[in-house]
């Protein structure tokens, strides 16, 4: 339960560590950091490209960090009052397991979006950026090793939970 209370306290640090790294590079080099595909830094250099449109293709993606913390410290809170095998925790888990999810496919499909909009204003206008970009899709064994994790550990939270109620209806 201690730990739990640690492990909030730092996660609401590390979220807030972070949009104050994003806002200070945002406002100190014009850059927005939320990814690592070239073609979107390309594209938000480049004067010919919306920044709205470019912002609006990242943001799903600060959504789910903002819903992760969020579902992430509600789900500690639980643990910290002690309620480890609650419906209220296994809500909570299961948002964090939706949120992950969809996060993981928009990974895959952000740089395919961000690709067509490049088309897109190829057609429209020559850009002339300098370079080649090829489509690169993030596949990572991490990333599905972790949502499997989490189906697990899904599984188990709730057997344990139906346990519980069994003894308790026993009793």
């Amino acid at each position: 339960m201690k730990i739990s209370g640690v492990i909030r306290v730092l996660i609401i640090l590390a979220a807030v560590g972070l949009f104050v790294f994003l806002g200070y590079s945002y406002i100190d080099s014009d850059e927005l950091r939320l990814g690592s595909n070239h073609l979107f830094n390309m594209l938000w250099s480049h004067e010919g490209a919306s920044r709205g449109m470019l912002f609006a293709i990242q943001l799903p993606l600060l959504f789910a960090l903002v819903f992760g913390v969020f579902w992430m410290q509600k789900l500690l809170s639980y643990f910290q009052q002690g309620q480890f095998f609650s419906s209220r925790t296994m809500s909570c888990y299961l948002w964090l397991i939706w949120i992950k999810i969809a996060s993981f496919i928009y990974k895959f499909l952000q740089p395919l979006i961000i690709q067509h909009y490049h088309s897109i204003l190829e057609q429209q206008q020559a850009l002339h950026l300098v370079g080649h970009f090829p489509l690169e899709l993030e596949l990572s064994f991490d990333n599905i090793t972790t949502l499997l994790l989490m189906l697990v550990i899904a599984y188990l939270l709730k057997a344990a939970k139906d346990i519980e109620a069994e003894n308790k209806a026993f009793i």
